[in-house]
């Protein structure tokens, strides 16, 4: 037998030679070898293999073993993965799974044939899951889980340990019990190692934390993200606007969520759908990035459009053509760096509306100041250039002029966003890119045009 060890050097490094260990091993060795594997490993091998092999692979898998897998492929990869998985197969293993990697599932499923594994679950368990489907997947209701644990306040220490013991098979990660009323309010949490020191004969009523924090079911997955981050929680409980206990959301799903708005985020700074990846078709790639190329295109002829008012300008003195490029672009650097702080302070909360005037007054003093260090350099160096003081006048004004207006657009546009109920990142960098572009040859260019005499 091969060391573990090794086949994940291969799984790492050589991925073809661990594909030809497939072809050469019986399905014993194989599945000798996957029962070694942490189910993330067993992931990333399915995620790298064809449709064959993956099929191969989920076969030779228990249920219980494929239940803990399944949930933890990527979601780009996940759809050819259930291609490659049997019905009646897909059936018994989504009985092993929680709620919530159910209803994951099954949102990447054909209509009906989600429909025929939802009715071949027991009416409990289906009823609960198509809930879970009808929240937005973005929200509290759709990251959570029902599976949890609920006792009365009347009930002691001992009988809410022997409640854990009875449900455990069925709810894994059990870190909190909810404390609920007879009409299914949440009233109380008891942590679990309040369970363990204290008296099993006390009431719950007694030690449970009375003042719980809870995400209402249609909350935004960003605003739960921020709860947990906030408050360091694991476990997180899910309420209806009356308070009615519906489920709960771990530490594991924050963490794809996180995962996720970053990448979006990131993306969207950099006009990139968030639904490509690196081993997409050319075609594809060219689908998804051929719009927003074309909208910069648009912005950039603005930005040319500013230029050529200035033609007669610049055929006089041609040197402006030469520094042209450093404005715009100084301009465009200072904009994304306002831009980068400011998505990123409303992303996180820490950016809001009331103290957003003291946000861009610092930006403000931070982009004049760093435009004269930067202006006055460049102005020394366009007369030792050209022996032109007024040269190096002009082009030090307008890049305190731009780099002033970078910071007022790299803060105030996604402000605005923010307001009109847009995505900060969706649309702040090229829009912010274009305005210095804009303002910076206008500058330039009309400061030039003003002094013209003294440059010629």
């Amino acid at each position: 037998m091969i060391p573990r060890s090794f086949f994940l050097q291969l799984i790492d490094k050589e991925f073809g030679e661990f594909e030809e260990f497939l072809k050469q091993s019986t399905d014993d060795e194989i599945r000798q070898f996957l029962d070694e594997l942490h189910p993330a490993d067993i992931a990333d091998i399915v995620e790298r293999l064809d449709e064959q092999d993956r099929g191969r692979i989920m076969a030779l898998l228990s249920e219980e073993r494929a239940a803990e897998v399944l949930p933890l492929i990527e979601e780009y990869h996940k759809p050819e993965v259930l291609d490659a998985i049997p019905e009646t197969t897909l059936t018994k293993i989504v009985l092993h799974m929680d709620s919530d990697d159910v209803t994951d599932i099954l949102e990447d499923l054909p209509k009906e044939e989600a429909e025929e594994i939802l009715d071949s679950l027991p009416q409990k368990e289906s009823d609960e899951v198509r809930q879970l489907m009808s929240y937005p997947p973005d929200t509290a209701g759709g990251l959570m889980q029902t599976e949890l644990v609920a006792v009365s306040p009347d009930a002691t220490l001992g009988q809410a340990i022997h409640q854990i013991r009875e449900t455990y098979s069925k709810v894994d990660d059990i870190i909190n019990l909810y404390v609920v009323n007879e009409q299914g309010i949440l009233i109380g949490m008891v942590p679990l190692r309040t369970l363990i020191l204290e008296d099993a004969g006390k009431k719950v009523s007694e030690v449970m934390v009375r003042d719980v924090i809870s995400a209402l079911v249609d909350m935004d997955q960003e605003q739960v993200a921020e709860l947990f981050r906030k408050y360091d929680f694991i476990s997180l409980p899910v309420v209806d606007p009356q308070g009615k206990l519906l489920g709960r959301i771990l530490v594991d799903d924050i963490v794809d969520v996180i995962q996720e708005e970053a990448s979006e985020d990131m993306y969207r700074l950099a006009g990139v759908d968030k639904e490509e990846h690196v081993d997409d078709t050319p075609l594809r790639s060219i689908r998804l990035r051929l719009p927003w190329l074309g909208f910069n295109l648009i912005t950039a002829i603005a930005a040319a459009t500013v230029v050529s008012f200035f033609q007669g300008t610049i055929q006089k003195v041609v040197a402006l053509a030469v520094f042209m490029p450093i404005v715009a672009g100084m301009g465009g650097n200072a904009g994304t760096q306002s831009l980068t702080v400011i998505t990123r302070g409303i992303a996180l909360g820490e950016l809001t509306f009331s103290n957003a005037k003291r946000v861009l007054l610092k930006e403000l003093i931070a982009g004049i100041s760093n435009g004269i260090v930067l202006g006055g350099l460049m102005a020394l160096l366009a007369y030792l250039y050209k022996g032109n003081p007024m040269l190096g006048v002009v082009l030090g004004l307008a890049m305190i002029c731009n780099m002033f207006m970078a910071a007022l657009a790299g803060t105030s546009i996604p402000l605005l966003l923010k307001w009109a109920r847009v995505d900060p990142a969706l649309a702040s960098g090229v829009i912010v890119t274009t305005f210095t572009d804009v303002t910076g040859f206008f500058c330039f260019l009309g400061l030039a045009t003003l002094f013209l005499h003294y440059l010629t």
